[in-house]
């Protein structure tokens, strides 16, 4: 039975935190919701939850996204949330949900406030001033927040959020974890008697040593938690030590010896010199091991798995293709991914996540600068800001977004995926790099691994390519 034009109402419930994991309070504004729906003579057809996600964060709320979709689609009539801070606490959020709504007819009720008037002026005005005052309160918040965790930092507290990989949380409070300290230790070592960090990510790997996220890391990564000051027992704050009361996991002059190695503006770019090929020693066989590149000038090229450089001879039922065609087929994936607006949005949701985590209150809204820096361009093309107010606000934006790329490309992993996320034509971008800088992209942001080919072998079948971004792999 279709429903009534008109009555089609979905329910929007958001809490930012659930300790606990019982969703208790989402739970409670739906219950409020279905109430003020019956008394509206709406019937609800879905409900949208998004438990234990900040609106103020910027990172992405996937039931949210989805009621907008469906709003799009003409799906629904109305929308029922509790208050409308449930819905954003931004201004430019406020804007989209406007563009949205308006253009089809679709009202919002709140338990809380009464109906939220988007068609008129004065309606519009008096949500903006709700949400400006919702963004205020956040802000105000979140200085307080950076207060706390500054004044927590240099009394060598933690500041919350995901515990490092080497140590983990107890009753007693934050302590070493023995198997990843003992790789920390033995990879810093490693490092000052002279190994590369290939050695060492590989020694990891064989170990089976895994990140938080549960995939074995790459060289970027291993050089970076070897870099970590906490390693030393050190506590950063804003880039300045402030204390020495974490756990250590190795002496401090140690440390500072692998630091000065790994910073050394002499060391060389060892992790990616010895392969010529676009997927050597990045897309793997299904049996686990890497596959490489082969084949003399003038003739066809193939990949095939490392088992066969290990045996010096061949065994058959492992991963082999042709070069050309694989290569192809990856370049064309890995662009087409780089230019959807979804796939950016969860990479700098990444980095800003960690940005956060791993400097409470010094990250910066990166998705805020963009549109600022967008809207400069459109009140300039309107003839609102002059040539020189434009030229000033975009080089203190560009300010900002550079600091924020460095901070990008130490989270993410690589400063390749960071300039990519930001760049407007990422796909065309990506297609016209050189081959370091696309085989660091495709190291860095994607898993690539090669079924077994069936009973087409030697043609072509991109079915037998298992590929997926790293950064949207939840």
């Amino acid at each position: 039975m279709s429903k009534s034009k008109g009555t089609r109402a979905a329910i929007y419930a958001r809490i930012s935190r659930d300790q606990q994991g019982q969703g208790l309070g989402v739970e409670r504004q739906e219950q409020l919701c279905r109430e003020l729906a019956k008394s509206l003579g709406l019937e609800v057809t879905e409900v949208y939850t998004d438990n234990d996600i900040s609106a103020y964060s910027g990172r992405r709320r996937p039931a949210y996204e989805q009621m907008l979709t469906d709003i799009q689609a003409g799906q629904l009539d109305a929308v029922v949330c509790y208050h409308s801070d449930r819905l954003m606490r931004r201004s430019r959020e406020l804007e989209r949900y406007i563009d949205i709504c308006r253009p089809r007819g679709v009202v919002t009720h709140q338990v809380t406030a009464g109906l939220l008037d988007l068609a008129t002026a004065t309606g519009q005005a008096v949500a903006k001033t709700v949400a400006a005052w919702a963004q205020h309160e956040s802000d105000h918040k979140g200085e307080r927040i950076a207060a706390q965790k500054a004044q927590a930092a240099a009394k060598g507290k933690f500041l919350g959020g995901r515990v490092p990989w080497g140590w983990h949380k107890t009753a007693a409070g934050i302590e070493v974890e023995p198997i990843a300290a003992k790789h920390i230790l033995e990879g810093t070592l490693a490092i000052i008697a002279g190994k590369s960090l290939v050695g060492v990510t590989r020694a990891w790997a064989d170990a089976g040593a895994v990140s938080l996220s549960g995939t074995p890391m790459n060289t970027t990564q291993v050089r970076r938690v070897l870099l970590r000051p906490r390693n030393a027992g050190l506590m950063t704050f804003h880039g300045e030590v402030v204390a020495d009361s974490w756990p250590a996991i190795v002496p401090l002059e140690t440390f500072r010896q692998c630091e000065a190695v790994l910073t050394s503006p002499e060391r060389p770019q060892q992790s990616e010199a010895k392969f010529k090929y676009l997927l050597s020693g990045i897309a793997k066989c299904f049996c686990g091991r890497y596959m490489t590149g082969f084949g003399a000038e003038g003739h066809r090229r193939s990949y095939r798995c490392k088992i066969h450089q290990e045996g010096g001879k061949y065994v058959p039922g492992h991963a082999h293709r042709a070069m050309a065609n694989l290569d192809d087929y990856v370049l064309r994936m890995a662009a087409a991914w780089l230019d959807r607006p979804d796939y950016k949005a969860a990479v700098l949701a990444d980095a800003q996540l960690l940005a956060d985590q791993d400097a409470p209150g010094e990250s910066s809204d990166m998705a805020e600068l963009i549109a600022r820096k967008n809207s400069l361009a459109r009140m300039f093309a309107q003839g609102l800001i002059s040539e020189s107010q434009l030229i000033e606000g975009s080089r203190e934006i560009e300010q900002k977004l550079d600091a924020i790329k460095q901070t990008a490309a130490a989270n993410i992993g690589s400063r390749v995926m960071a300039n990519f996320a930001f760049a407007e034509n990422a796909g065309e971008s990506f297609l016209q790099a050189g081959i370091e800088m696309q085989r660091e992209l495709l190291r860095s942001a994607f898993s690539i691994t090669l079924k077994p080919s069936g009973p087409f072998r030697g043609e072509f079948d991109p079915t037998t390519v298992d590929m997926f971004p790293l950064h949207m792999a939840s």
